[in-house]
């Protein structure tokens, strides 16, 4: 029999990591920002952070919100699409290997070798990041190593852990969530580290805030998975 609050806990877990991985692989859209707005506050509160951005998707006036859905979608362009962007932060695991705030050139190269682990991992699962729904130009770029894909990636094996608590097979369960801890441990804590320090250095808006938020929620969900809190 299976722990029904257990299972739960790993749909929770499955939502927050497709709600983060959305933020950074879409852009901003007047029919989804409202709630994403509202969903990284209730994160945030949760981690006993206040950032004001509490308000109600139903006390948003239509004009401010096309007004702020514009802002918002250029700050997304200039933080991870424009490199002469004095917001830029390049979303890729390899360039962001021993990030120092303040550095002259902080960033790293593309392509390097935790990019090529981090493939291995997806194919491993068969897990095909370029069949999310994306940001049109992100189809074009073939780095395995973005944040939003490692955070799909991470939605993904949530998900077919929750479909081994579902047919009952504990064992399928506890391999799912080694699987879930080995990333994190190998690349998405260090990973957010660096790039939530960087989005606080070049761009602390928005998406700086989404970016600690998902720092601060992979760190404690690895904490659990270290634990063993969420196995029976």
């Amino acid at each position: 029999m299976i722990n029904e609050n257990l299972r739960q806990n790993t749909v929770t877990r499955l939502k927050v990591y497709s709600f983060l991985a959305e933020i950074f692989l879409q852009e901003p859209s007047p029919t989804r920002w409202p709630e994403q707005r509202q969903a990284l506050a209730e994160l945030l509160k949760e981690q006993g952070e206040n950032q004001g951005l509490s308000e109600s998707p139903g006390n948003i006036i239509p004009e401010d919100l096309t007004t702020t859905v514009a802002k918002l979608r250029q700050e997304f362009y200039d933080c991870f699409f424009v490199p002469m962007s004095k917001s830029y932060v390049p979303p890729f695991e390899s360039a962001l290997q021993n990030f120092v705030p303040g550095k002259r050139k902080p960033f790293g190269p593309l392509n390097s070798s935790e990019g090529n682990h981090v493939a291995k991992c997806y194919g491993a699962v068969g897990f095909n990041p370029w069949e999310l729904n994306l940001f049109a130009p992100l189809r074009e770029i073939r780095l395995p190593d973005h944040i939003g894909f490692e955070l799909a990636f991470m939605a993904r094996l949530c998900f077919s852990e929750n479909e081994a608590w579902k047919s009952g097979q504990l064992e399928k369960v506890r391999q799912w969530q080694n699987l879930e801890k080995q990333f994190l441990n190998d690349h998405l804590q260090q990973f957010l580290t660096y790039f939530a320090l960087a989005m606080e250095e070049k761009a602390p808006g928005f998406y700086a805030r989404a970016a600690r938020a998902a720092q601060q929620w992979v760190v404690s969900d690895y904490q659990d998975l270290a634990e063993g809190v969420l196995i029976a």
